[in-house]
């Protein structure tokens, strides 16, 4: 009687599947697919206490093992951003062509399926140790970025003839480097910065981003030493009421970056209580440097506007209007087939803007910034899962 009830339940289950949206479906395949290899990626030694890495630490050095969780968190953070933010610009000098021609009609549909950009993203790793290569790792997995509009410059590009079989290009010449591509990242020890941006700042056009992971300097120590004020830098703090956070370090980053509630914890504006924290004016400082490449692309306020609404936050035309950026919210006014003016990021950074209060004001524009976000990451896993890689 048992096995025919639940033979039952079975065909009513299977019946209700099959009437489900077809997106529905495939949402909820993805997410048992995640939550199958989130259980897949634990540290197989996780049982074997003589096998793991603290069995042979002292009482002493133990109490030092939260600065590995907080040095691997520290990397994924930085990974997440630098992919996303690598990727929302992408999109944007695909959009050009189809925000200047009417005809095209204007979804982000369109963006993910256009593979003629005659205008591509080109993207620099200055510095490929540790940081550098997990950068340009996630950039090819998870980034819509090709190879060939990568380049890296490090004094040792002979050891990265795995990223040159992909199509990367790898060589020793920081000022080709910045010379030659959009955004910047600079992955160098804070000992060889200042060496760096000597040899590198009078050679970095104004409109290129230099997005700077390296850790305690200032903003306007940086924009002195770059001599450009294009500059993003995170501010990452831990938290001492977060110090027994737990964070699986076992994981690699690119593994991680596949956990839906672990990228959305990198988010600058994520409201999760989380083991490392970033300065929310990150996410504004994006926006804006974002509508400086729309200048830059010669996009007017009007089509800038469309393009921030579609990329960053994912939305159309249908969407509320009371939760739209507009184009008093960048101070602007006037006519409105002129383009924005060039701002300044490390006063946006420093300063409480009109976009960060209606940020902090509107959980819709929270939470769509959040979703897209994200959404770099899943269309990635999406495909993946059904067999929709290049």
């Amino acid at each position: 009687m048992k096995q025919l009830i639940d033979r039952k339940q079975n065909k009513v289950a299977d019946f209700q599947a099959l009437r489900m949206p077809v997106a529905l479906r495939n949402k909820m395949a993805l997410m048992t697919r995640l939550k199958s290899s989130e259980a897949s990626t634990n540290d197989i030694t996780s049982h074997l206490r003589s096998l793991q890495f603290e069995s042979v630490l002292t009482e002493e050095e133990k109490q030092l093992l939260h600065l590995r969780a907080k040095s691997h968190a520290l990397s994924v953070y930085q990974c997440a951003q630098a992919t996303y933010f690598s990727n929302v610009l992408h999109q944007l000098r695909e959009l050009k062509s189809q925000l200047k021609n009417p005809s095209v009609k204007r979804t982000t549909r369109i963006l993910q399926n256009d593979r003629s950009n005659k205008d591509p993203l080109l993207v620099g790793i200055l510095g490929c140790g540790r940081l550098g290569s997990q950068i340009v790792q996630c950039l090819l997995t998870y980034g819509k970025i090709s190879p060939a509009n990568i380049q890296i410059s490090t004094r040792r590009p002979e050891i990265l003839d795995h990223f040159q079989q992909q199509g990367v290009d790898c060589y020793c010449d920081n000022i080709k480097l910045v010379s030659s591509v959009h955004v910047i990242f600079f992955c160098v020890l804070p000992s060889q910065l200042t060496a760096v941006a000597e040899e590198v700042k009078s050679h970095i056009q104004p409109s290129t981003i230099a997005f700077v992971f390296t850790s305690g300097i200032s903003l306007r120590r940086l924009k002195q030493m770059l001599n450009t004020s294009s500059i993003l830098s995170p501010e990452f703090t831990f938290p001492e009421r977060n110090h027994d956070k737990d964070w699986n370090y076992h994981t690699s980053i690119s593994m991680a970056l596949e956990n839906k509630s672990i990228v959305e914890k990198t988010c600058p504006i994520s409201n999760t209580d989380q083991l490392v924290q970033v300065n929310p004016n990150l996410a504004v400082a994006m926006v804006y440097a974002f509508v400086n490449m729309c200048s830059e692309q010669g996009l007017t306020k009007q089509e800038t506007l469309q393009a921030v609404h579609m990329t960053v936050f994912g939305e159309n035309e249908q969407s509320p209007s009371e939760d739209k950026l507009t184009v008093t919210d960048f101070g602007g006014r006037g006519n409105m087939s002129e383009c924005f003016p060039y701002f300044d990021l490390i006063e946006i950074y420093e300063n409480e803007s009109y976009v960060m209060q209606k940020l902090q004001k509107s959980k819709h524009l929270q939470q769509t910034f959040i979703k897209q976000y994200w959404r770099v990451f899943e269309e990635y896993l999406h495909a993946q899962f059904y067999g929709h890689l290049e």
